[in-house]
């Protein structure tokens, strides 16, 4: 605290014994020992009150001010790497979001097409002469329309076309 070394401290007890008297030096030691106790007490109550105040979530911006004014390299590099990983968070988070939707339509399985059953063909009866033509493949049937909205249009009515003769004059 006092940063006195063993020889300063015996200079100073030797001109505490000539100043003071050997009958009093005890007395002295002891109102010292109580003084630099109470000085104790009352920095350390001091200081947790500080800690106290300080640590309350309201001060948050008046620490982080004096934190800035007693180590401002320090302060900045920390602002610096904070705002260089939100940065990286937004760009993770938008490449997610621009992947979400690839992922969702290649995780729908895809419909199987349905087999069409294939008809086995006729034996050939006695009577016949030998194969028949071979007329191609069938067409495949029409696929059904799909149902129009829940609004119908009515038809329209036919209009009637009359053949009129017309007269020269």
């Amino acid at each position: 605290m006092f940063n006195v070394t063993g020889g300063e401290l015996i200079i100073i007890l030797a001109v505490a014994l000539v100043v003071l008297g050997p009958e009093r030096i005890p007395e002295v030691a002891r109102s010292a020992g109580r003084m630099i106790n109470k000085i104790k007490t009352m920095t350390e109550g001091f200081s947790s009150g500080v800690s106290d105040v300080m640590d309350d979530p309201a001060m948050k911006p008046f620490k982080e001010l004096t934190e800035l004014a007693a180590n401002p390299r320090q302060k900045l590099a920390e602002y610096a790497l904070e705002a260089e990983a939100e940065e990286r968070a937004k760009k993770e988070a938008a490449r997610q979001a621009a992947d979400e939707p690839v992922a969702t339509e290649l995780d729908e399985p895809e419909p199987e097409p349905v087999a069409e059953p294939v008809a086995e063909p006729e034996q050939a009866s006695e009577t016949d002469s030998g194969p028949e033509p071979d007329s191609g493949p069938e067409p495949e049937p029409e696929p059904e329309p799909e149902p129009e909205s829940e609004i119908k249009a009515e038809p329209e009515p036919e209009i009637e076309t009359q053949a009129v003769a017309v007269q020269d004059p």
